[in-house]
């Protein structure tokens, strides 16, 4: 039967005759994983593309909800895992940073306090009353990123999120991520920026194939990732 909230194209799906029958086949994105971080760890993800790092930082954040295991998260968690999520095309920045700080269920008087701080990181005092849609790629991470580090969390989870700004700017991202990590917050930080991971972070993890290879020191891991990734 036909829920009363199915709309129209989902109503003309279930009725064609002809339509595909859903695939049996599933996909296992992680496979056995466990590590623990510290708290006040600066941690770094690193893996190739499909291994399993968004899936792994998603499913931290909250956002996937895994089939088998447990999750124990300490603290507040504040994920940034994509440039703009979270954000609607229609509405403007400052309505979209209010809305946000109202999901992560932010007191309104601490999204407030946060605005000036949120401009002057970002940049983009000149567009913030302008819808996102109008928004290029790099004002967007610059607003999303000066978000995130501006509202209050212990836990930070940053999933690949300066691939598309200039290298200024994400020289002042990763300085305030190192500001956040000398204050006790806790960062979760996935790139493929090997170099960059090696640089601010202390210890990490390499993913490959959903299977986690190798946790430890940073070094140890860089090694091991760029290892594994010229066998391969």
């Amino acid at each position: 039967m036909l829920g009363e909230t199915a709309s129209l194209p989902q109503t003309l799906a279930a009725l064609n005759p002809f339509r595909a029958a859903p695939p049996k086949e599933t996909f296992q994105a992680l496979s056995d994983v466990s590590f623990t971080v510290q708290r006040g760890s600066f941690f770094g993800i690193v893996g190739a593309n499909g291994s399993g790092k968004s899936t792994l930082t998603q499913t931290i954040s909250g956002i996937t909800v895994p089939d088998s295991g447990t999750i124990t998260i300490g603290g507040t968690i504040l994920p940034l895992l994509e440039v703009g999520a979270g954000f609607s095309e229609d509405l403007t920045g400052r309505e979209n940073v209010v809305l946000l700080g109202a999901i992560l269920g932010i007191p309104a008087s601490e999204v407030k306090n946060s605005i000036e701080a949120i401009l002057d990181f970002a940049g983009i005092h000149r567009h913030f009353d302008t819808q996102m849609k109008r928004f290029s790629s790099g004002m967007r991470a610059r607003l999303s990123f000066a978000t995130a580090v501006c509202f209050p969390a212990d836990i930070y989870v940053f999933d690949e999120v300066l691939a598309v700004v200039d290298d200024d700017f994400r020289e002042r991202c990763t300085t305030e991520m190192q500001r956040l990590h000398g204050e006790g917050k806790t960062i979760l930080f996935m790139s493929h920026d090997l170099d960059l991971v090696g640089s601010i972070c202390s210890e990490g993890m390499w993913i490959d194939r959903g299977v986690v290879r190798t946790v430890g020191k940073i070094a140890d891991v860089a090694d091991s990732y760029a290892a594994g990734a010229q066998v391969d």
